[in-house]
């Protein structure tokens, strides 16, 4: 079951990105391991690739398009 601050982040990534609902809430939930509370911006790097500025600090996602939808997340 997910907790509120990563329906928070799911929330956010899903209004602000074009990322689908399987990605949004996988990114969320690793998000939420690095101890992420608030997403500040996301800006689209190209397509697929988005730096994330949190409060606590940046990540790199990848994303992809494909029948089974698989995500990156890193912290840069």
């Amino acid at each position: 079951m997910a907790n509120k601050t990563q329906n928070i982040l799911f929330n956010f990534i899903r209004i602000y990105t074009n990322i689908d609902d399987i990605q949004s809430r996988f990114i969320s939930y690793k998000l939420e391991l690095e101890n992420v509370k608030n997403i500040n911006e996301i800006s689209e790097d190209k397509t697929h690739n988005y730096t994330f500025d949190t409060d606590s600090g940046f990540f790199k996602v990848i994303t992809v398009n494909l029948p089974l939808p698989i995500s990156k997340v890193t912290r840069i």
